[in-house]
């Protein structure tokens, strides 16, 4: 005749797993917020980096030809794509997602530069003194 299993043996019951569920959710309530929030900051810091590396090629532009370049091929990129970038002088390619329009002028350019799946802009104005800033 089989021997009775002890209490120990028999597996976890309906409330230890109850518990168990309840940790994981407390858990996700909280890390997937701070994911979002980490990938939002990644995003509106390619964005304003690659406006950064934009603007210190159009002052090199503008020394080898006194005036700036205007740039719209690269204001409707996706998530997965880079824009190519040809005549900005150390520039070859922008950060993945970045969209970016310069809008060139005889004393200066501004420009705007997001990432494709964040809607923070971040602007750039030379006649203002640079970068104006990153918003909704």
């Amino acid at each position: 005749m089989m021997a009775r299993q002890s209490r120990s043996e028999m597996g976890f019951s309906v409330v230890e797993l109850l518990v168990v569920g309840a940790i994981f959710g407390i858990l996700a309530l909280i890390a997937v917020p701070q994911y979002s929030m980490y990938r939002e900051r990644s995003y509106k810091t390619a964005a304003a980096n690659d406006l950064r590396n934009i603007a210190a090629a159009q002052e090199s532009y503008f020394a080898q030809n006194a005036k700036y370049y205007a740039l719209s091929s690269c204001s409707n990129v996706d998530a997965l794509s880079q824009c190519e970038v040809n005549g900005l002088p150390g520039i070859t390619r922008l950060s993945k997602g970045i969209n970016v329009k310069i809008e060139a002028g005889a004393a200066g350019f501004k420009g705007e530069a997001r990432h494709a799946k964040s809607d923070i802009v971040c602007r750039w104005d030379s006649t203002q003194g640079g970068m104006l800033g990153c918003t909704r």
